[in-house]
């Protein structure tokens, strides 16, 4: 079927580009350890252009899946109405999407830790340079 096929294409494509988001991710954590903030800039670019065509192919994936369905679904839903043939590579890619996803959660929280334990050394030492103990001087929202 045509239509699977360019399903399975445009998923194939999706997961490459979770593969390359999940290297930016880790190598974002990297430079936020070694606190290098021109790797961490490369890395939040290179994330920034990845989502992109991400975002676009997900658009793509959601309409050809409502094609070929009729209706909107998610792949899981249409898996059981494809041919058996094409059956085990959508499986296939879901599996891979739905494992790089929960790998790409798992990043962004242990990023997410790193940046506000950072936040919270940068105001310790304002304070301690300051000797001002009773104002915030770093906003909690960056």
């Amino acid at each position: 079927m045509i239509k699977t096929d360019h399903l399975c294409k445009i998923m194939s494509a999706q997961a490459e580009l979770m593969d390359a988001i999940m290297e930016s991710l880790t190598g974002a954590q990297q430079a936020l350890v070694e606190s290098n903030g021109e790797v961490l800039e490369y890395w939040m670019r290179r994330e920034e252009e990845l989502l992109r065509p991400f975002r676009d192919l997900e658009q793509d994936r959601l309409h050809c899946v409502e094609e070929i369905a009729g209706c909107p679904k998610s792949v899981q839903q249409l898996i059981p109405d494809v041919p058996e043939e094409e059956r085990s590579v959508l499986q296939a890619l879901s599996n891979r999407m739905r494992a790089s996803a929960s790998r790409i959660m798992e990043i962004n929280l242990q990023n997410s830790l790193l940046l506000r334990n950072a936040l919270r050394f940068v105001q310790e030492t304002l304070r301690a340079v300051t000797d001002d103990n009773r104002r915030k001087l770093v906003d909690e929202r960056m």
